[in-house]
Parts: structure tokens; sequence; C-alpha cells
């Protein structure tokens, strides 16, 4: 059963040992990036126990973790080379990625109040957004 301690350890293990979730960040925004998507798979597997095929869940759900993290790591390193449609873009990917459907001017206010903050506080403002979203 996906609530099992010992699955969710795994799963927690299985994004620390998972460098290219984190390769292009430092380690203070590693740290802000990490401690959310192990947050979120904590909640993955909460949810999974109720799922109608709970494996299958959280085998998507996890899929869907790694591929928003490794978004998230590119894109906040990647900031200063792109103009307004390449972030638009980028965060609607990271949107869709996490399961939300993407809000355009909730979108454009975001961007234009974080994107220039540093990685850690950026990553940070962006799982609120996200998770507020």
């Amino acid at each position: 059963m996906p609530g099992m301690p010992s699955q969710l350890q795994a799963a927690l293990e299985s994004l620390l040992e998972n460098e290219s979730l984190t390769a292009d960040l430092d380690d203070d925004a590693a740290k802000v990036l990490l401690n959310w998507g192990m947050s979120h798979v904590r909640l993955i597997h909460r949810l999974a126990v109720d799922a109608p095929d709970p494996e299958g869940y959280l085998y998507e759900q996890m899929r869907a973790t790694r591929k928003w993290m490794r978004a998230v790591n590119k894109w906040t390193t990647s900031r200063a080379g792109k103009d307004d449609a390449g972030h638009l873009a980028a965060l609607g990917d990271i949107l869709t990625f996490a399961g939300i459907d993407p809000a355009s001017e909730r979108q454009t206010e975001f961007l234009r109040a974080n994107l220039s903050a540093p990685a850690p506080e950026f990553i940070a403002r962006l799982r609120t957004f996200c998770e507020n979203g």
C-alpha cells in the first residue's frame, strides 16, 4: 500500500538521490526545492490511500513531481536569458506538470513581482504561488 512508511521513505530518498532535480542550483536553492518536493511527496502518499488505483496514482504523481522539479531547476537558473513569453511558457509548464490549471493574469502578476528574486527566494515564492493557485 502506498501509505506505508517504507514506501514513503523510499520515495523521499529517490528525490534526494536524483541529482538531476537540483543539478543547476546552488545549495540554498536546492534545499528549498528539495523541501518543496519532499513535502509534495508526503502529500501524494497520503492521497494515494484513497485513490482507486493507489499504485498507479503514486507512480504518475511521482513522475509529475520529478518533471516539475526539473523544470523549476532549469527555469530558476535560466531566468535571465528568457523574455516575457519564455517566462510565461516556463511557468505554464511547471503549473501543468503540477496539475494546476494556469491562469494567465495571475502568472503575469507573479512574474512581475518575483523574477528578480534570488534563487532560493524565487523558488519559495513559486511554491507559495503553486500551492495557493
